[in-house]
């Protein structure tokens, strides 16, 4: 039963016959007012789209917030966010969230659009102007944009990746102005195959972040089920189309009538985009937002951000090459079914912490202040060289590789360091250290040296990988050192065998590699991929064989030999161990040049190396020596090396 406020009648079994009666609601002020309106719509929001009555009052009610309080994110109480746990202090703000929400969900859907064309026809809810952003309606409802799209996404080859058989995004150019009606057109191939319009890029649900700093779900999704599919949005938004999974309809034409145009950098393999036409006139459309996109790679990022860009071009061919550097890395073919990786921004990250993701969307920005965000974020625009170590890190995560036990958070920050090295030329030890918190001081000797002068490397024990404390893997250069030791002595394209050899082995139906693949096995494969017997490299790094004699025996069935420079490697490694106290500080020094500073934790970290920093002397070192010397005695016993 609905609650009774002014003319409100309690007795009204439906939201809508009570709003159709209802008269003008009285109070002290126009706040009140309007908080007593949206309370009781808010009480009701499931029936919002009741009837044209029920839509009109919600509608009113938020037009009069906007107008007397000022839209949210705008006005002085909400303008920084505001916190997700409600208080009367904000209640007529969660109000207007609340029904905001509802009433994009609700009532803009391909049904309603139809059944509420007149009462929607030009809707905006003003809140748009802080985010997605503020343009205006085009000039006519007649202007048109054509654009090609792939309209395929074929069955990816390989052990899946994240997200492999979730749509596709294709932008198109346009931009659908907020209470605007837009029409798109497609071929009689794309009628009824799964297609659908989305209007809004920015499709992740925010409903968990502790602070609102816009609406949750901002994104709109709109079945293609005939030639042309009627679109409209209170908050506007950039008009893409999903193409599903398996989907085969090759390169379409779509058509766009009654939208803005969007800045559109394409340089995909059927439709490139000419740097005199992006400087000319593409770079200056009107759409607060700007795509890219290439058969490898797509973002989307405010477009005050390339006003001044100039050479879009070199910049996609940039990422082009980051993006083959992830395959040829894994494995996997250099145009895949679709981009590698997909960046875009938002007020927010979409998590607690990074994730991967289609978007990737861990790069906050002001709405406010869009400009400000370009000097953090400017890698975008610049290109994946100056890319935070994060971003391939989420990338790695997305790729779902095999790996072996603990190495979840440690062989994903991979991508980075064959990226910035096999691809832009940077030197292997600059590019390992800066793979993880940006350490480019850590080269792989230092690596070596933080996992030689631990108690489980002296003791010969394995490298603990529990995701407990005292991990010596994740988020650690030493975690991951084997994988950039097998480049630096036979290439990134021995890793790229190994993975490679994955995918060919994948068969649907087959699990998708886990975080704990089967040592053995998994040793034996990368052996062969690198032609030389990897096992006491690895066993050095801190993974040892679960059965070694079973080992030793397929790998010798193999005719994989042990290898020379493996021996001189560890022969080295005995050489660089810190000799005594002195030498473990300035270890220390180069690790943590910054000090050590407040560190707690004795088992992790700063907190290990303050701990250790009194008591490591020439035993520690010695049994340091003796450790490698058991690895050297168990695998090089004989002269048959290769």
């Amino acid at each position: 039963m609905i609650r009774s406020v002014g003319n409100f009648l309690p007795s009204a079994p439906f939201l809508g016959v009570a709003l159709m009666v209802a008269g003008t609601v009285h109070a002290a002020n126009p706040r009140e007012e309007i908080q007593q309106r949206a309370v009781l719509v808010q009480a009701n929001l499931s029936r919002i789209a009741e009837s044209p009555a029920t839509v009109a009052y919600a509608l009113e009610t938020v037009k009069r917030y906007e107008s007397e309080v000022g839209p949210l994110f705008l006005n002085a109480a909400t303008q920084k966010g505001f916190p997700r746990e409600p208080s009367d202090k904000l209640k007529l703000e969660y109000a207007i969230f609340d029904i905001q929400q509802a009433l994009i969900e609700q009532v803009y859907t391909p049904e309603n659009l139809k059944r509420f064309h007149r009462i929607l026809a030009g809707v905006k809810f003003e809140t748009s102007s802080y985010f997605p952003g503020a343009v205006a309606p085009p000039v006519s409802t007649r202007v048109t944009n054509i654009v090609s799209i792939n309209a395929s996404q074929p069955t990816a080859w390989g052990s899946p990746v994240s997200g492999t058989d979730n749509p596709a995004r294709r932008p198109t150019g346009s931009y659908l102005a907020p209470g605007t009606y837009a029409t798109v057109t497609v071929p009689k191939s794309m009628i009824n195959k799964g297609y659908q319009v989305r209007v809004g890029a920015h499709s992740w649900d925010l409903k968990k972040k502790p602070i609102i700093k816009r609406l949750d779900r901002i994104s709109l999704l709109f079945p293609i089920t005939s030639a042309t599919t009627p679109i409209a949005s209170p908050m506007g938004g950039g008009i893409y189309i999903e193409v599903p999974y398996q989907a085969n309809a090759g390169i379409q034409k779509i058509k766009v009538q009654g939208a803005v145009k969007a800045p559109f950098f394409s340089a995909r393999s059927f439709d490139k985009t000419t740097v005199a036409e992006w400087r000319k006139e593409i770079r200056k459309y009107p759409a607060p937002w700007a795509d890219f996109e290439s058969d490898k790679f797509m973002m989307q990022v405010p477009s005050l951000w390339i006003r001044q860009l100039n050479d879009p071009e070199k910049l996609m061919e940039d990422w082009d090459k980051a993006m083959d550097g992830v395959s040829e890395l894994f494995g996997h073919p250099l145009v895949r079914s679709k981009t590698v990786l997909y960046l875009q921004t938002d007020v927010t990250m979409r998590g607690a912490a990074n994730f991967p993701g289609y978007p990737q969307s861990n790069y906050a920005f002001n709405p406010h202040q869009p400009q400000l965000a370009k000097s953090k974020h400017a890698w975008m625009v610049k290109g994946p060289q100056f890319a935070d170590w994060t971003v391939f890190h989420e990338v790695g995560h997305s790729q779902q590789i095999s790996k072996f036990r603990g190495e979840v958070e440690a062989v994903v920050n991979l991508p980075h360091a064959a990226i910035m090295n096999n691809k832009f030329g940077m030197p292997l030890d600059k590019a390992f250290g800066e793979s993880v918190g940006g350490k480019s001081q850590i080269s792989l000797d230092e690596a070596a040296i933080m996992w030689m002068v631990t108690e489980n490397f002296r003791q010969g024990k394995p490298m603990n990988a529990t995701n407990k404390p005292g991990d010596e893997m994740k988020y650690q250069h030493r975690g991951y050192g084997k994988y950039v030791e097998i480049a630096y002595l036979f290439g990134w394209e021995a890793l790229g065998r190994f993975w490679r050899g994955e995918n060919e082995r994948w068969k649907p139906g087959d699990r998708v590699p886990q975080n704990s693949a089967p040592t053995d096995s998994r040793i034996l494969q990368m052996s062969k991929a690198a032609g030389v017997d990897l096992t006491p490299l690895i066993h050095f790094w801190g993974v040892q064989p679960r059965n070694p004699q079973v080992l030793a025996r397929s790998i010798r069935a193999a005719g994989l030999k042990p290898s020379s420079r493996i021996k001189e490697r560890l022969e080295h490694y005995m050489t660089i161990i810190p000799k005594n106290n002195a030498e473990f500080r300035r270890h220390t020094k180069v690790v943590y040049p910054r000090g050590l500073g407040k560190a707690k934790d004795p088992k992790y970290g700063e907190g290990w190396y303050k701990a250790w920093g009194p008591k490591y002397n020439e035993s520690h070192a010695n049994a340091a020596k003796d450790a490698i010397q058991a690895i050297l005695r168990q695998y090089f016993n004989s002269d048959r090396l290769s």
